[in-house]
């Protein structure tokens, strides 16, 4: 039987990217919050940390095309 406490579910909160600026490479994080993301990207043992750029993926993205009632005031 698997301890529910101790289960770790992925794909729940945001995704954090975060941008080597140097290698231009990107790598995904799904966490609970920037702590999270943060204790994650260090437990990968990257060193340089100012190569680095943190991005979030918001909630609401943009649409597939324009949306005329918007355009349109």
């Amino acid at each position: 039987m698997k301890n529910k406490n101790k289960e770790q579910k992925f794909g729940i909160g945001e995704v954090y990217v975060f941008h080597n600026i140097m290698f231009n490479f990107n790598m995904f994080i799904n966490a609970e919050g920037i702590d999270e993301a943060m204790h994650r990207f260090d437990q990968c043992g990257f060193t340089h940390r100012k190569q680095w750029k943190i991005m979030v993926e918001l909630d609401q993205q943009p649409s597939e095309g324009p949306d005329e009632k918007t355009n349109n005031k």
